[in-house]
Parts: C-alpha cells; sequence; structure tokens
C-alpha cells in the first residue's frame, strides 16, 4: 500500500531563513520522530520520501505551501497534522493534511504580497506609474541566455496600497513550466520603469493557483 498525501504549511518567522536543502532535512526529521507511517526510497541509502511541488525561495514568507508524500498504512490525517507538529521547530506549522487532488505540473500561478520601498520617494504613487504602464521591460535568464521580456501581460490581480513610506503589492503572477516570473522580477522591471530605485522588503507567497485560476489542490 502507498497512499499520496499532501501536507500544507506555513513557513514564517526565522523558518524563512532555512534553505530549501535544510528544509527538506528538517521535514524528513520531523516525520522519523512523528513516526510517521511513510514510504522511504530503496537502495542502499533510504530516506523517507518527500517532495515539494514548487520550492520557496530564501527569505520568502509561505503561507500555503505543500510536502507530498506517502503513506504505507492508514492514519487519520488529522493525526499526521498532529505528530509533525509536535516535531517542527518555530516557524513551521502544519495547517492541514489532504489527500492531493492535482499534480504538481498543475500549478501555474501563484499569488504574492510584496512590501514594496523606495527610499525618499512616494513609493505607492512610483509603482502605481510603473504598473499603469502598457510594457514593462526586463531582462530574465531563460536556458537560452538573457532575453529583454515584457512581463506587464502577464501580470494579474494587481493591486497597490499605501503604508506610511512604504507600499503593499498584490500580485498573482505565473509559475509554471512555460513561463516563471520572480518577484525579484518584478521590482527589477517596476525600478526600470520609474527610473529609481525600488526594492521588496518583505514577500509574502499566499498560495498556488491552476491554469484556471482556481485554488491549487
Amino acid at each position: 500500500m502507498q497512499k499520496p498525501i499532501r501536507v500544507w504549511f506555513e513557513k514564517t518567522g526565522a523558518a524563512i531563513y532555512i534553505s530549501h536543502l535544510d528544509l527538506n532535512r528538517c521535514m524528513a526529521r520531523a516525520v522519523r520522530r512523528a513516526k510517521l507511517p511513510i514510504w522511504y526510497t530503496e537502495g542502499f541509502h533510504p530516506h523517507p520520501y518527500l517532495t515539494f511541488p514548487l520550492p520557496l525561495s530564501l527569505g520568502v514568507h509561505g503561507l500555503r505551501e505543500a510536502m507530498d508524500l506517502r503513506l504505507v498504512e492508514e492514519m487519520p490525517l488529522d493525526e499526521v497534522k498532529e505528530r509533525l507538529n509536535c516535531c517542527l521547530p518555530q516557524g513551521l506549522l502544519v495547517t492541514g493534511v489532504t489527500e492531493p487532488a492535482e499534480k504538481a505540473k498543475e500549478i501555474a500561478f501563484a499569488d504574492y504580497e510584496l512590501t514594496m520601498e523606495a527610499p525618499g520617494a512616494d513609493t505607492a504613487a512610483l509603482v502605481r506609474e510603473a504598473l499603469g504602464k502598457d510594457a514593462l521591460p526586463v531582462e530574465k535568464k531563460t536556458k537560452s541566455g538573457v532575453k529583454e521580456v515584457d512581463i506587464r501581460p502577464h501580470l494579474q490581480g494587481l493591486s497597490v496600497e499605501t503604508q506610511g513610506e512604504r507600499c503593499l503589492v498584490k500580485a498573482t503572477l505565473p509559475c509554471g513550466s512555460s513561463l516563471s516570473i520572480n518577484p525579484s522580477l518584478l521590482a527589477q522591471a517596476v525600478t526600470a520603469a520609474c527610473g529609481q530605485p525600488v526594492k521588496i522588503v518583505k514577500t509574502v507567497r499566499l498560495r498556488f493557483c491552476n491554469a484556471q485560476m482556481q485554488l491549487f489542490a
């Protein structure tokens, strides 16, 4: 028996500085300590089979991250959640455990909240002006080299809220296999469009969506 399950978790606080490799190790230790009946890889060095549909970049907060694994015995999903949370460090919190409804390759978009700052300027006004342009060209690294790409047509769900000298930008960015736009690329494009540095001081990934813009499950 191999029953796939999907663990939903938050990565916040000091945990945002845990690299993806260390996150993998941390989760593997938690799984062992929780004594979950999960499937191990075969070979000379068996280890817990864990996969992350879309790894989170270092320093980014994640509120609905996913980790897939397989159980080899029946266990209530609520118990999986409770056991894991007893073994995880501060900043990592399991919020739910479900049976996967979609494959990881079906992730097409991610919703973000980006706190942006342009020192000495009205950040919100600058960002609104930049995002209001018809084109936002920026250099993007691709498999064939660096190319100039207009990311404006690929930005959805945009809104800008003033937060003192900073602003909060909400955006839905593509993150599929055919096209992926990192939030840092958006900051570069905004900087180029408004002619002065605009940086992201906090990035929060809220959730994944599929190609129909529905919540990834």
